[in-house]
């Protein structure tokens, strides 16, 4: 059946409604750890230091740039003179490829298959039995000023969480490549946002809801002038985290934050990581996860509420975008599991 991209929703019901604002999962929903990294419950953030080691990290970016040069459009990897947006395909957000089947690259199902890595979120769980979201990838090169005008380098603040979802729903995760300072781009967090989550949506109903309500959708974007003054006003801060290669970053979908592009001399080289536990997807879900992988699809964030992404999805941004992986993927009896396509 054909998907609408403007009306995606997640089959229903597919919630409990325990009490109002603490909308959960219907079933045995699986509760995160707090002990396993508590600043994540503290700060909404935390960076998990070599998770794999940096020349593995530096072998994935490698194969990340070889895949940029397959394009053809003229960008060399060795050749800083071709680091332009005219000699590379079609990114946002100073270095996001979400679109091109990028997350399905064999590059990308290498880099989710870490076992170290797997086990980073098995700890959050308390399982082993997960399932992965099937993300993009994110390469931010120091690209000239002119080259990063409008979309491609202004701040996007959102959340990656319904604000009808108030409770520790998701953690998200990069898996950090290249070393990463505070001029390479990559993630900023708004620190201080996450305890005042449930407030800002409790107290902003009259100025910010739509008349339909909150949305459900997994993503709130604070584009809304003022919007952000509120946190200000209360000690909030723009904080970059830093990172070295292999190390793992970690956030709360409820913590304001957003990609920011590269303005130094060094790139910015990740993929988005996100893995949550199979025994909590829904019947209908699940079966989307495998037409998912059947057609070559991209997800949204989240393992078990995703939506389906991608250049097979959404109109194309350019003529020459990539509507198929450059090969298919060969996926190990893990990788398999952590798609949903083989059952644990």
């Amino acid at each position: 059946m054909p998907i609408n991209t403007e009306t995606q929703t997640l089959p229903v019901p597919l919630y409990t409604n325990p009490k109002k604002g603490s909308l959960r999962l219907r079933g045995n929903h699986v509760e995160p750890s707090a002990e396993a990294f508590p600043e994540l419950d503290t700060k909404g953030y935390t960076v998990v230091k070599n998770v794999i080691s940096a020349e593995k990290a530096a072998g994935y970016v490698d194969r990340m740039y070889n895949w940029l040069e397959g394009f053809g459009n003229g960008f060399k990897k060795d050749d800083r003179s071709t680091w332009r947006v005219d000699k590379l395909p079609y990114f946002s957000k100073g270095g996001l490829y979400n679109r091109h089947c990028a997350g399905q690259e064999q590059v990308a199902w290498d880099i989710r298959s870490e076992p170290a890595l797997i086990e980073v979120f098995a700890k959050i769980w308390n399982t082993e039995e997960l399932l992965c979201s099937v993300d993009g990838m994110n390469i931010s090169l120091p690209l000239p000023a002119e080259d990063l005008e409008g979309d491609r380098g202004s701040a996007w603040p959102h959340v990656d969480q319904s604000p009808n979802r108030r409770f520790k729903h998701c953690v998200q995760g990069i898996m950090n490549l290249a070393e990463n300072g505070p001029n390479d781009g990559g993630l900023m967090v708004l620190e201080g946002s996450l305890p005042l989550y449930n407030e800002y949506f409790e107290t902003h109903e009259k100025e910010f809801m739509p008349k339909e309500g909150w949305t459900w959708r997994d993503s709130y974007h604070f584009a809304a002038e003022g919007q952000l003054q509120w946190f200000y006003d209360r000690g909030c801060t723009w904080k970059k985290v830093e990172a070295g290669p292999g190390d793992v970053i970690l956030w709360d979908s409820r913590c304001i934050h957003y990609g920011a592009a590269a303005r130094g001399d060094q790139p910015r080289v990740a993929t988005y990581v996100c893995y949550k536990p199979a025994a909590d997807i829904e019947p209908e879900m699940l079966d989307l996860r495998k037409k998912m992988m059947a057609e070559g699809h991209l997800t949204s964030h989240d393992p078990l509420l995703f939506r389906l992404t991608g250049s097979k999805i959404f109109p194309k941004e350019r003529d020459d975008e990539r509507t198929e992986v450059t090969k298919p993927a060969v996926l190990s009896d893990r990788a398999l599991q952590l798609a949903g396509v083989k059952a644990y």
